[in-house]
């Protein structure tokens, strides 16, 4: 995380957590000696659990971006896929880091090839195969996906393109590609 991180909602949303950790202390010293252990642990335990899971929650409401204008290329002398795009901030707070998360998805499923093999392929041995220690070339994936950081420190209400490039499976065709950004 940087110091960019925390907006202003952030702060004060741990500024409560942290004085009401404070009353909940101060409240606990006025307990029985036998309490004070166990109520000490969940002050401690409450507070970081809030602390720690309303970031991400935070992140959602403050932190919003779009992508714009991203268009996809393949460069077949190196058997790659180039994608431009422009991300936007459209929020009202200061964005520190903006992941681009790619999957590419080879011959998805259409009425077309609907058949058993694309939902079931039998391997025979494959609950007994970690006794066999060949290595198996086949074993092709189907989905492939990546995750590029392609912004820091992006202001409120503006936008900065960028350019990722990933290695495109040779084997794929009729390619679905699914493109995402995430921001906090």
């Amino acid at each position: 995380m940087t110091s960019s991180y925390f907006t202003i909602v952030h702060i004060l949303v741990l500024i409560v957590i942290f004085v009401l950790s404070m009353l909940f202390l101060f409240l606990s010293f006025k307990a029985d000696r036998k309490l004070f252990i166990s109520l000490l642990f969940t002050n401690v335990l409450v507070s970081t659990f809030l602390a720690v899971f309303l970031m991400p929650v935070l992140d959602k409401y403050t932190k919003k971006a779009v992508l714009e204008n991203v268009k996809h290329q393949r460069v077949l002398r190196n058997e790659s896929i180039v994608f431009n795009g422009t991300v936007k901030n459209v929020g009202k707070f200061k964005i520190s880091v903006c992941n681009f998360n790619v999957k590419l998805i080879n011959q998805a499923l259409s009425k077309n090839n609907m058949g058993g093999e694309s939902f079931f392929k039998s391997s025979g041995a494959s609950l007994f195969s970690w006794l066999f220690t060949e290595n198996n070339t086949n074993n092709k994936p189907n989905t492939v996906e990546y995750s590029f950081t392609v912004v820091k420190d992006l202001d409120a209400k503006k936008s900065e393109t960028f350019s990722v490039s990933m290695p495109y499976p040779t084997y794929f065709s009729h390619t679905t590609i699914i493109n995402k950004i995430s921001c906090y």
